[in-house]
């Protein structure tokens, strides 16, 4: 059975983004939604600045699609429930390439660097570990449109994945913080596509908005939440 209750919509020109959006993952995205006909899930906004916490590729691709609504799910960012993380990115593809296309910025090769002593990221392709003298922006601009990147979220699963074959390798960059991510969103220098992993506890899951309600912003009984019965 289906519960209506109303959650509210955001006009998408309001909204601050703090991050990029991966080509590869946008147009996954873009094809879901088109071949869905809905929005799954209300996208997490901070209720101060109207930061995007998480839903950037939502955003985008409705925003490219001509919609100018977004289910979205309003927070405190100041509360300390809110966990911030950060994802791992790992390349999909040849290990070869990823090395020669990172190779400006190798600084030098270490059997296990053990992660956390060193401030500056750590590129990990199969056995072999390599710290990069480059930011996290330098890094990922150099990956983003060449590779497909698949983002995990615990480090001992990228470490597995880059190891296999199918897997270039992975990157391991520091932590960051929320004030990091404010100044992201108010100044305009955004940070690369999936840099954060937000933990938002009791956020609204199995809302269904059908597509045609973003284009007006009307609410109605058709925003239900999927229930099991």
């Amino acid at each position: 059975m289906f519960r209506t209750e109303i959650l509210p919509t955001v006009n998408i020109e309001r909204l601050k983004p703090h991050e990029q959006t991966d080509p590869y993952r946008l147009r996954e995205i873009i094809r879901q939604l088109t071949r869905d006909g809905y929005q799954k899930d209300p996208i997490i906004v901070d209720d101060k600045h109207l930061i995007i916490l998480d839903g950037h590729h939502r955003v985008s691709a409705l925003k490219t699609l001509g919609y100018s609504k977004i289910l979205a799910h309003k927070v405190n960012y100041g509360d300390e429930n809110i966990v911030l993380k950060t994802w791992y990115p790992v390349v999909i593809g040849s290990k070869s390439r990823l090395i020669n296309v990172l190779s400006p910025h190798i600084d030098r090769q270490e059997p296990h660097l053990p992660i956390g002593s060193e401030k500056d990221p750590i590129l990990i392709v199969g056995g072999r570990e390599y710290l990069l003298k480059a930011t996290r922006n330098t890094i990922m601009n150099l990956l983003l449109g060449r590779f497909k990147i698949e983002y995990v979220s615990d480090l001992d699963h990228a470490r597995d994945l880059a190891y296999k074959s199918e897997y270039a390798g992975a990157v391991v960059f520091g932590s960051i913080s929320k004030r990091d991510v404010i100044e992201a969103a108010l100044s305009g220098k955004i940070l690369p596509p999936k840099t954060t992993q937000h933990i938002i506890p009791n956020r609204p899951m199995d809302w269904f908005a059908p597509l045609e309600m973003l284009r007006d912003g009307v609410q109605s009984s058709e925003s239900q939440q999927k229930m099991s019965t």
